[in-house]
C-alpha cells in the first residue's frame, strides 16, 4: 500500500511539473498571415515584451492587432530614427503597401522603454497602420499593426486603426515620442 501511494506522489509530481514547465506559445506561432502573404489578418497575438514576457489583451479591440517579426530582415542593428524610416520603407514595398512614398513625413516617432527612448516609428499605410520597434525590451525587431483602413467600421468603435495601435503599444512599453525625446507623459507607463 505504501508503494502506490509512493508511486502515486512520484507520478502526480512529475506531471505538475510537466506542466508547468511548458512554454506558452510564441508570438511567432499565433500570429496570422503578413500582407505579403496574400491575406490582411484580422486576428491577434498576444502582446510580446523582447522574445519572453507575455501580456494578455485585457482592452477590447486588441484582437485587431498582429505582432510578428521582421521576416525581410531590414531592422538595423544600430538604433536611429533614419534606420528606421529606411526599414519601414523596405518592408511597404516588400509587403506590397501603399503608399512607399513619404514614410518619413508621415511616420509617428515612437520611443521604446519610457526612459531610455530607443526610436521606433508608427507608419498609416492604405491597408493598415503599422509600428516598427526594434531595440531596448525588443532585442529582436518586430511589426505591430492594425491591418484595417483607418476608416473601417471594425476599428471605429476603437477610434480607428491608428488610435487602437497606439493603445495597444502602450501595455508592451511602447509611447508616443512628446518630443525632443520625453516620453513621460501622463499615458506612458514604467515597465
Amino acid at each position: 500500500m505504501m508503494n502506490v501511494r509512493r508511486a502515486a506522489v512520484i507520478l502526480v509530481s512529475i506531471l505538475l511539473l510537466a506542466g508547468c514547465s511548458v512554454s506558452p506559445p510564441s508570438a511567432d506561432e499565433s500570429t496570422p498571415a503578413t500582407p505579403s502573404q496574400g491575406t490582411i489578418p484580422s486576428t491577434s497575438a498576444t502582446p510580446t515584451v523582447g522574445t519572453s514576457q507575455s501580456i494578455s489583451p485585457t482592452v477590447e479591440g486588441f484582437e485587431f492587432v498582429t505582432v510578428e517579426p521582421d521576416n525581410y530582415g531590414f531592422a538595423r542593428a544600430q538604433e536611429s530614427t533614419k534606420l528606421v524610416v529606411a526599414w519601414a520603407e523596405q518592408y511597404c514595398q516588400m509587403a506590397d503597401l501603399t503608399p512607399c512614398t513619404g514614410v518619413r513625413d508621415r511616420a509617428v516617432p515612437l520611443c521604446i522603454e519610457k526612459w531610455d527612448c530607443h526610436p521606433a516609428l508608427l507608419v498609416p499605410f492604405e491597408e493598415g497602420t503599422v509600428a516598427f520597434v526594434s531595440g531596448g525590451i525588443f532585442p529582436e525587431p518586430r511589426v505591430f499593426a492594425v491591418w484595417r483602413a483607418e476608416t473601417d467600421p471594425d476599428v471605429a468603435p476603437f477610434g480607428g486603426a491608428r488610435k487602437l495601435l497606439e493603445a495597444y503599444l502602450l501595455t508592451v512599453g511602447v509611447c508616443p515620442n512628446e518630443g525632443g525625446g520625453n516620453p513621460r507623459g501622463a499615458s506612458c507607463p514604467s515597465m
